[in-house]
């Protein structure tokens, strides 16, 4: 079997990949069972290279995604396995990294997940130690062969080198500037930190497919992209257009569609398969490497939607645009429209995202953040003129018999964070790389390295918060100072040392302990 990675990376070649979403109960072992049926069925078609199977997908409890992995393999067929930070701590998603490695499932999709919407007896209690992109370094990590500690103190072991193809997902289909190129500057922060695929979050606006792709190249991030397919319902597209599953993007134009289409004689079936097969067809003509099926509850539909996106792939998928075109009103386009296409100018950018307003206060813009930033380059940067003073300090206080003073240094320190940033005593500090905005406690996932996919119309995906997403705030903060040069992310990716917890984040950056610590240590290596 020619691995999913060969395939993949074979130019000649556009692949053909199928969701399973598991089920909260059990799956019966007999052939009888609707989805092993539908398994067996899907796995023998010569159109269908790849299967890929969610980890509670929605927020929902359900089984382990390595129970249908295993009969898969079994059968000869490539298998991707969602892999989610919600549920697992770091030593947790190690521990399922290191089973999925020895069973052989070398295809993982790297996620952050979607906040749980239930649990037994309650709402469970997400974890998110970890997020995507700190997931895909740790996965790349122990493909170099990860080092811990051994049992001498300062030495270290290497264990055995995995074979992960991991892989990542982003949304082209968010509507405000801000999210958008958040979403477009943590991808690149995936594929530093060893993202070797992209699947695409779930749209329906050809625009935006044909803008990412056009965004890779022009950032020249040669990585196969795989767009993502939903064969839709009424009842689905409903769910999708209240933003229920984050990511699911249908707008009110697309919905009040699949309405009209509800009334016909089949009730818009052929019109959902059809544009499956569009979509599909579309993603060929642009230059992605393959096609994500979801939705697909009878084998008889996909050979359907396969069979039409091969006639579809006949004609030029130009003529059929305006038929996949149902944008978000108003929504925000990296590159300006190409009048005679109707996808994107490539040779242009929209004006309104190079344009750079400076105004001295705003909405983003506070007195407070202003306050934030001339502290820390009087302090905090490591080129800051009183670094090395208080670095000094520090060192001194941390001696036993400076205790007291330490103590006192550490209460004004917490005082005057909580009172300002809400602080929850990480020891780890991330306020610096997200604009003064604490993660711990403006963010229900605690994300450091980017907005999760999550969220709509600029709003956390926890939709109880009606809390504006922070990235957006630190995104519009960002571009006031540092205009479209300057991103976020571009840094290595932020992992909070739990171990700091409850210890003072100023001294942990003084004396080069915190995640921050590298550039530190980077500047002393340079002098």
């Amino acid at each position: 079997m020619e691995s999913l990675k060969e395939q993949f990376n074979n130019k000649d070649k556009f692949c053909i990949g199928v969701e399973l979403v598991n089920t909260r109960g059990i799956i019966s072992q007999d052939n009888s069972d609707k989805k092993l049926n539908l398994i067996n069925s899907l796995s023998e078609n010569p159109d269908l290279d790849w299967f890929s199977i969610t980890d509670s997908a929605g927020g929902n409890p359900t089984m382990s995604p390595d129970f249908l992995a295993e009969k898969l393999l079994a059968k000869n067929k490539n298998v991707v396995i969602h892999i989610t930070c919600k549920d697992h701590n770091r030593n947790g998603l190690e521990s399922i990294a290191w089973k999925y490695a020895s069973k052989g499932f070398n295809n993982l999709l790297a996620i952050t997940g979607d906040y749980p919407v239930e649990g037994y007896s309650g709402l469970a209690q997400p974890v998110f130690d970890l997020d995507s992109v700190s997931l895909i370094k740790m996965l790349d990590d122990m493909n170099r062969g990860l080092k811990v500690n051994g049992r001498k103190p300062g030495s270290f072991v290497q264990l055995d080198k995995t074979n992960f193809f991991t892989g990542c997902a982003v949304s082209p289909f968010k509507y405000s500037e801000a999210e958008q190129m958040m979403q477009y500057e943590k991808l690149k922060l995936k594929i530093n930190s060893g993202a070797e695929y992209i699947i695409s979050q779930l749209g329906y606006n050809i625009r935006k497919s044909h803008e990412l792709i056009s965004y890779l190249k022009k950032e020249n991030i040669n990585v196969p992209l795989i767009g993502y397919s939903y064969l839709l319902s009424n009842g689905v597209a409903n769910i999708f257009n209240k933003g229920v599953i984050p990511g699911c993007v249908v707008s009110d134009e697309l919905l009040k569609k699949v309405r009209k289409e509800k009334n016909s004689p089949d009730k818009g079936k052929a019109f959902f398969i059809d544009f499956a097969a569009r979509q599909i067809a579309a993603f060929k003509a642009m230059g992605y490497q393959g096609a994500y099926l979801g939705g697909i509850n009878k084998y008889e539909d996909f050979i359907e939607i396969i069979k039409k996106s091969k006639q579809y792939s006949k004609e030029n998928y130009l003529n059929f645009i305006k038929d996949m075109s149902y944008p978000l009103k108003n929504e925000f386009y990296f590159f300006q429209k190409d009048k005679k296409t109707g996808l994107s100018d490539v040779k242009n950018i929209n004006p309104e995202y190079l344009r750079q307003r400076k105004p001295l206060f705003s909405k983003y813009v506070t007195p407070l953040y202003r306050f934030s930033r001339l502290v820390h380059k009087l302090f905090f940067d490591y080129n800051a003129p009183f670094f090395n003073f208080s670095k000094g300090y520090y060192k001194i206080i941390e001696k036993k018999h400076f205790s007291g003073l330490n103590r006192l240094s550490y209460f004004n320190e917490r005082f005057w964070k909580r009172l300002l940033f809400k602080c929850k005593e990480c020891g780890d500090c991330s306020l610096p790389d997200i604009t003064y905005l604490c993660p711990m406690s403006q963010c229900e996932k605690n994300q450091r390295n980017g907005p999760c996919g999550g969220s709509l119309k600029n709003k956390c995906e926890v939709t109880k918060t009606g809390r504006e997403c922070i990235w957006v705030k630190a995104y519009y903060r960002n571009k006031r100072f540092n205009g479209n040069d300057e991103g976020l992310l571009n840094r290595k990716a932020a992992i909070i040392n739990n171990e700091l917890k409850d210890t003072s984040s100023w001294a942990n950056c003084f004396m080069l302990r915190d995640h921050n610590a590298y550039k530190g240590i980077k500047k002393s290596k340079k002098k």
